[in-house]
Formats: structure tokens, C-alpha cells, sequence
């Protein structure tokens, strides 16, 4: 059996970079992957890997996993074989740079065969760079249905009702609506956008929400702007979150969730994606029967199917070796994610995969959610490309903080990516 090491790196990992590198006679040499997983996201991971029939595979976790790998392209030094990157503008980007190598054919043909053409990120050039490896449903409010089920609260069915619901909550209990942060280290702000791509992508519709990430539709015009007023109405507003501002700015998003969980609760909602059941305490039991359930955060009609906003990571290559393109072939089929698929807290956007039977848990909701969605968007700040990203997250976060205002915010947005008033 080959040997397989899991290097779990949770701060910048730069210095310990070159440790993946195979020596000069290793025929063939090790493949060294980089990536966002750490704890038990990596040891899954790890596990997928050891599936694979082939070279000795090394992968390394970052928490602050962007800055680290922009930081090593830039300087050249620790360079992965492949990396696994949760933002489609960045891949993009490396794509143009020359930074990634485009598939073989034969790891052309092993995505195809298993994913969606419109799943599939393709550069200018029209050759193929990524695999959309791991999805995630972001769309989703966990309750717990105990608490729901006391206080004779059912889970909304429009905005309108959530907006009912959230007063009702704030008038007849001393719990908090809402469980709500955003630190997150290098990515603080990120949970504050997932809000306002949620509710641009209700309250303006998808053509509009398509118009805002290409640039033709500015974050100053009132359908963009609506959908930060009713964020900073639903959530922001004083004795909304628990904790209140401090909490905001101050807990880590990993922990958020736990006034949820207390008795009595301190909480009675907690906006996340699927993801947020890595971050729960093992064995936490999820269902209407479940310590925790979800819903999907619903549209403006009552009773309508909601749009998915959805994010995921893209597994690129960056060597040009046979052992690192049989390594992606093996990632984009069935097999490439079975393993963590069998643990939990995986869903991919493959289409040859029956949801019942490849996943476990709470993830046959997510997988057959992600499946039979009518109307799905990717989201818009992992599309939109780095500076405006990074002027989103740190915006965002001066604006929840008080020092700058929303118009100073939208502005701000707006200069750093103004449309183009010709398209």
C-alpha cells in the first residue's frame, strides 16, 4: 500500500512548503496537494486519497489557504502539483496567468463523463482547468425543532414570513433571532455576503443577480442596495443577533452556532451553508426528529421553490507530470470522492452519482437539494476577482462595524469594478 502523509497546517504554511517535493530519481515522483481542509475536513480528504492506485500523495491544509497559495505562486517557492481552490475568479485567473496546466484528454474525458457542462469552468482559451470537486448548499437556515415546536413556530415559506417570524421571536422571547458572525481570519465578512448574494438572488431575481457578478449592474443600483437594507433590517438590527455587534465582529464563524445548542437557547436561527454540520459536535443528530434541522431560506412567494446559492472548490493541476494527471482522473470520477462522501460532509455536482446511495446523513437532502434545484447560482463574491473580493470582505466589515456607511460602502464597491455602459 503506498504511504500517504496529511500535513494539517492551520497558519501560513510557507516555511513547511517544500517538504512535498519528490527527489530528482523518484520515478515517479510524489504529488504534493494544497488545500483549505483542515481537521476533520483533511482527514477526510486523506482518505480519498488513499484510494487512489498511484504515486504517493502528500496534502497540505491551510486555514488562511488563498494568501498562502498566492504566496507561493508569487514567490515560486513550495509550489503544489495540484491545488484545491473554493474560487472560480481565482481559478480563472491562474488560468490566464499561465500558472495552470490545461487537462490531458484523458482527464478531459473523465469529467465530462461525470459533471454537467454548465458545472465545468473553462478559460478563454477553451481548454479545461478545473474540476468542480466539492459543493457546498449555502441557502440553508439551521433551527432546532424542539425550540420551534415550544413556541408553535413553523419554518417560514416566504421572506415575508421570516420577516413575521424574526418580530415574533424578538417579542416573545428573550432568545436573540438569529446566531450570526463574521471572523474568519484573512476571509472575514464572507458570512455577511453569503446574506446579501441570498437575497439579491430572491428579491431581484437570477437575470439581475447574472447582471451584478458580470459588472453590468452596479452594487449602488436600488436592486442591489435593497438587498443590503433588508440584511441590515433582518440581522443587523439591534437585539436581532445574539451577541450583538461584539459577537459579530469578534466570534469565530466555526463557533457561531452555539447559543443554538444551549438550554435555553440563545438562539433561534443560524444562517450557513452545509458545510456548518463539520462544525457542530460529533453526533449531533440532524432532522425534524433531529437535535437540529434546516430549511431552505425561502423566496419572495409563498410556498414558491426557492433559488440555491451555491459555492464549492475546484481541484486545478499545476505540474505537468502522467502521475499528477492520473491523480485528477482519479478525483473527477465516482471514486474520487466515495471515501468522504462515506464520512459525511460531502456533496459534489456530479451527475452519475444516485444521492441515496453515494451519500450519508443529512447529505442525501443536500445532494438531492443540489440535484433537483430549479434555479442555482454560484456565489458572486468567488466569482467576482480579487481586488473587488477583497474590497467586498473588508467593506463589509466596516460597514457591519459602524465605520463607513452604505452609501459610502456601495460607492466604494462601485469604483473599485464600475460597469461598463456599453453592454
Amino acid at each position: 500500500m503506498k504511504y500517504l502523509t496529511a500535513l494539517l497546517v492551520v497558519a501560513s504554511s510557507l516555511l513547511a512548503a517544500c517538504a512535498g517535493e519528490g527527489s530528482p530519481d523518484q520515478t515517479p515522483q510524489a504529488i504534493t496537494v494544497f488545500g483549505p481542509w483542515i481537521g476533520s475536513d483533511a482527514d477526510a480528504f486523506a482518505a480519498v486519497l488513499d484510494g487512489f492506485d498511484g504515486a504517493e500523495v502528500r496534502y497540505t491544509g491551510s486555514a488562511d489557504f488563498v494568501g498562502d497559495l498566492q504566496a507561493r505562486i508569487s514567490s515560486g517557492v513550495g509550489l503544489p502539483d495540484v491545488a484545491l481552490i473554493p474560487q472560480p475568479a481565482l481559478i480563472e485567473e491562474l488560468a490566464s496567468s499561465g500558472d495552470l496546466v490545461p487537462f490531458s484528454d484523458d482527464v478531459v474525458s473523465a469529467v465530462e463523463d461525470n459533471f454537467t457542462s454548465d458545472s465545468l469552468r473553462l478559460s478563454t482559451d477553451g481548454k479545461l482547468y478545473s474540476i468542480p470537486y466539492r459543493s457546498n448548499v449555502k441557502s440553508l437556515v439551521w433551527y432546532r425543532p424542539d425550540v420551534f415546536d415550544t413556541n408553535g413556530w413553523d419554518p417560514p415559506t416566504s421572506l415575508d414570513e421570516l420577516d413575521a417570524l424574526v418580530n415574533r421571536i424578538e417579542t416573545d422571547t428573550d432568545m436573540a433571532p438569529w446566531c450570526f458572525s463574521i471572523s474568519a481570519g484573512g476571509q472575514t465578512g464572507w458570512p455577511a455576503t453569503d446574506w446579501i448574494e441570498d437575497l439579491v438572488l430572491r428579491q431581484a431575481g437570477p437575470d439581475v443577480y447574472d447582471q451584478w457578478v458580470d459588472g453590468r449592474i452596479a452594487f449602488s443600483d436600488p436592486m442591489i442596495r435593497n438587498a443590503f437594507e433588508a440584511f441590515d433590517e433582518l440581522v443587523l438590527s439591534r437585539g436581532r443577533t445574539f451577541g450583538g455587534a461584539q459577537a459579530i465582529a469578534e466570534v469565530d464563524v466555526a463557533r457561531a452556532s452555539g447559543p443554538l445548542f444551549t438550554d435555553p437557547a440563545g438562539c433561534a436561527m443560524y444562517k450557513q451553508a452545509s458545510f456548518a454540520t463539520s462544525w457542530f459536535a460529533n453526533g449531533t443528530t440532524i432532522g425534524a426528529d433531529g437535535e437540529v434541522d434546516f430549511f431552505t431560506l425561502p423566496g419572495t412567494d409563498v410556498g414558491s421553490s426557492p433559488p440555491l446559492l451555491i459555492a464549492g472548490t475546484g481541484a486545478v493541476q499545476l505540474a505537468d507530470r502522467p502521475e499528477v494527471s492520473e491523480l485528477m482522473a482519479y478525483l473527477a470520477s465516482p471514486d474520487g470522492g466515495r471515501a468522504w462522501a462515506e464520512r459525511g460532509s460531502y456533496i459534489s455536482p456530479r451527475t452519475n452519482v444516485d444521492p441515496d446511495s453515494y451519500y450519508r446523513g443529512s447529505d442525501i437532502r443536500f445532494g438531492a437539494l443540489l440535484k433537483d434545484a430549479e434555479v442555482t447560482r454560484f456565489d458572486a463574491s468567488d466569482e467576482f476577482d480579487s481586488a473587488l473580493r477583497s474590497a467586498m470582505l473588508t467593506g463589509m466589515t466596516s460597514w457591519i462595524a459602524g465605520r463607513q456607511t452604505l452609501d459610502e460602502l456601495l460607492a466604494a464597491l462601485d469604483a473599485v469594478r464600475s460597469p461598463d455602459p456599453s453592454d
